[in-house]
């Protein structure tokens, strides 16, 4: 059964058996949580940006872990609330926007419903916190990526990023609207 420390989710969510979701406490899980994202995502981040994330939204990092080894993370996502400008007809209203700027799972633990469950907790977490819609971006070559987003959460693709990534890549930013 699936249990995160706080807060829980309902009992109607899907369960994984064997997983537990932890939030991100300390440092002592950050070179857990960069080698796990290093394998996955194809942008090289520095230590910096991760204590970004992680020691100013503690709360929106959330960990994966076997039962049998809840210090040793499987998945995590990663995010951020920033303050935005949106343009209405007579005015500019700042909003507050959660971004997950991170989510990795170890391929070994894919298609298990692991992302899912995490994307489901952060959203929750950041709508709790405010935020009116969330964005991220995915590589445009990601069609399992933008399959969780777009079909699993109603994620809209907003602008097609040319040579986004350090890797030339291109992007997606792909935005959810809670309102």
């Amino acid at each position: 059964k699936v249990s995160f420390t706080e807060p829980t989710m309902k009992s109607d969510e899907q369960s994984i058996n064997g997983i537990i979701f932890v939030d991100y406490k300390d440092e002592s899980q950050l070179d857990s949580v960069m080698a796990m994202v290093a394998k996955d995502l194809s942008e090289p981040y520095s230590i910096f940006t991760y204590r970004y994330f992680l020691e100013r939204f503690p709360e929106l990092c959330i960990l994966a872990c076997p039962i049998n080894k809840p210090n040793d993370p499987i998945g995590c996502v990663v995010g951020k609330i920033d303050v935005e400008d949106v343009v209405g007809v007579d005015d500019v209203e700042k909003v507050e926007a959660g971004y997950i700027g991170m989510l990795a799972i170890m391929a070994s633990h894919r298609r298990q419903g692991i992302g899912t469950a995490l994307v489901r907790e952060v959203l929750q977490r950041m709508k709790n916190l405010g935020c009116v819609s969330v964005t991220l971006e995915t590589e445009t070559s990601n069609v399992a990526a933008q399959h969780l987003y777009q079909e699993q959460f109603g994620f809209i693709r907003e602008e097609l990023l040319v040579r986004y990534y350090l890797n030339w890549g291109d992007a997606y930013r792909l935005r959810l609207w809670f309102r």
